[in-house]
């Protein structure tokens, strides 16, 4: 099955997202050319219990990495422009491309 998936490329993903928790909501910026993280990561920090500052696509959703490059969660693709994971904490985040 692993075959079937395919690796997005940075570029398709790279935008503006918003990344819910609930009704609240953190914009975020994913680019492309560094594979950095944009926009109000500070309140990404406090969901998370850690900074992300970049990102990388993988076959099934996208990881979101501190400084280290250490992933911080993994978001698992739902369907294109929609993302969902779990905090450390257990909190359901959701990721999708702001329209």
């Amino acid at each position: 099955m692993a075959s079937s998936l395919v690796l997005p490329n940075a570029a398709e993903l790279a935008g503006h997202w918003q990344l819910h928790r609930q009704e609240q909501i953190c914009a975020l910026d994913l680019i492309a050319d560094s594979n950095a993280l944009g926009g109000d990561v500070d309140c990404a920090e406090q969901w998370l219990g850690d900074k992300p500052i970049t990102w990388s696509p993988t076959p099934d959703g996208i990881w979101l990495m501190n400084a280290e490059g250490t992933g911080i969660i993994h978001l698992n693709r739902l369907k294109v422009g929609e993302y969902k994971g779990r905090s450390r904490s257990g909190a359901e985040l959701l990721l999708q491309q702001a329209p």
